[in-house]
């Protein structure tokens, strides 16, 4: 088994490609900056590959552009089959998080899976979007805070392994790794909105 940290993304890679996305869709960085709350200097340094950048706020980016997280580590043909060799990973900003895409050509399917792994005392940052998802716990304990944007109550959830949490994607949902080693989880939504 090839080692998830051999297939990371290149963060200069991430950024020049959410450039590419932003510049063919005619937004400019101060109109991404409005809508997201992040510095213009800061997402300047992200597009040039200076600076690294949550999960969560790699997500608000994508959302503006009518994009998702899976576009950006999934560039193979559409295939059946994903070897666990071959998958890529994307990893947040403070290296904690690793998110490889388990389905390829994402955007031509009805439903997107994905493996987390979460070093100790991680977190993914706050995620919303369209559709339902659920995640399964295969090693470690991850609490899940889920928030409704309208009313702002929260649900808490301890998930140990072989747990399984289904809601729908536009509650804020929240994992933190509360064990001592990795938490892995797999996630899957529908539609491929992550």
């Amino acid at each position: 088994m090839v080692a998830v940290e051999d297939r990371q993304e290149d963060l200069r890679d991430i950024g020049q490609k959410v450039k590419m996305l932003r510049s063919e869709r005619g937004i400019t960085l101060q109109e991404v900056s409005e809508a997201t709350g992040l510095s213009v200097s800061f997402l300047s340094l992200f597009e040039n590959g200076k600076s690294g950048i949550s999960l969560a706020n790699l997500q608000k980016i994508l959302k503006l552009l009518n994009s998702a997280i899976h576009d950006l580590i999934d560039v193979s043909e559409d295939e059946r089959l994903v070897r666990y060799e071959e998958a890529r990973a994307l990893v947040s900003e403070a290296g904690g998080t690793k998110v490889l895409s388990l389905v390829k050509n994402a955007r031509s399917k009805k439903i997107w899976a994905g493996l987390f792994i979460m070093d100790p005392d991680s977190s993914t940052g706050e995620f919303e979007h369209v559709g339902e998802e659920f995640a399964h716990i295969i090693q470690g304990k991850a609490e899940v805070i889920l928030t409704d944007p309208e009313t702002g109550k929260e649900e808490k959830y301890i998930l140990t392994e072989g747990d399984t949490l289904y809601y729908p994607s536009n509650l804020r949902h929240r994992y933190t790794n509360l064990s001592r080693q990795r938490t892995i989880f797999i996630a899957a939504v529908t539609p491929p909105t992550f």
